[in-house]
């Protein structure tokens, strides 16, 4: 070796990248990049070219190239074969930022959700001014009365999936206007998700009367008829359907008579 050539020792070059001596010697291993040479003593030397190489590779490889897609583009690098690598790894890229984002809407959700249930007046008729929201519907719910717990499964699995949803989701229920107006109150229209995508439809806006209850799904059947009676007191009247949401679910809390409900109705004022 040249004594006039700058080289570094194996540390000396794994600390201008902020690397481990480890990782030097498992590329070595595997032929990914090896040292320009070994001294007389058995040490490894790197010089100043390979500084530039290296950092090549490091800048590909925190782009999450795949190792070995790295050691066969080395051994041959030309224009052409850098642009087939980067067109892949754009359509890898585009790929685990949708993921991103949909477990960062999942994670804001959740936040939003149990903020919600904590601070919610159990039990009390609320009215509040809500905006318009985009909002994914399910198909028409297939169950009329008694359904199992497959059965719920099956169909909102199938629903979330064909929104592109996965994992966990904060799915609701809706409940035809026409059948609170006839007191059938456990009837399930369709469900529904806040989702803004090409295939949402915009919930309005307008005042809606919300109440929050506490218990397991069947018993949210008797929060309607004193709920709805109490608006009639009040002096307005139902313009819409009913959006049912677990804020509080077997995700939060181990026991049913601890979930919680959220119930919104679009209201009028009665003339």
């Amino acid at each position: 070796m040249d004594s006039n050539i700058k080289t570094f020792t194996t540390g000396e070059f794994a600390r201008r990248f902020g690397i481990k001596k480890d990782t030097l010697f498992y590329y070595d291993k595997i032929g990914l990049f090896q040292p320009a040479g070994v001294n007389e003593n058995g040490y490894r030397y790197y010089t100043v070219p390979q500084l530039d190489i290296f950092w090549m590779l490091q800048s590909l490889k925190e782009l999450n190239f795949p190792l070995k897609t790295l050691e066969h583009y080395l051994k041959a690098p030309s224009p052409e074969e850098l642009i087939a690598l980067s067109k892949e790894q754009i359509e890898r890229v585009s790929e685990e930022m949708k993921k991103l984002e949909q477990i960062n809407w999942l994670l804001g959700n959740m936040v939003t959700y149990t903020e919600e249930a904590i601070n919610a007046p159990l039990d009390e008729l609320i009215l509040v001014e809500l905006k318009q929201e985009a909002v994914l519907y399910s198909e028409p719910f297939p169950y009329v009365d008694d359904f199992t717990d497959k059965e719920w499964f099956d169909f909102t699995d199938s629903f979330l999936k064909k929104a592109g949803i996965r994992g966990p989701a904060f799915v609701g229920s809706v409940i035809n206007q026409v059948d609170l107006k006839n007191n059938v109150f456990g009837k399930i229209d369709r469900l529904f998700l806040r989702r803004d995508c090409p295939t949402s439809r915009i919930k309005p806006s307008g005042l809606y009367a919300i109440q929050y209850h506490k218990g397991p799904y069947p018993s949210a059947q008797q929060a309607y008829e004193p709920l709805l009676n109490h608006l009639k007191d009040m002096g307005y009247r139902i313009c819409g359907d009913a959006y049912e949401e677990y804020l509080l679910d077997k995700l939060t809390v181990l026991d049913s008579t601890d979930f919680m409900l959220k119930i919104s109705i679009p209201v009028q004022k009665c003339k």
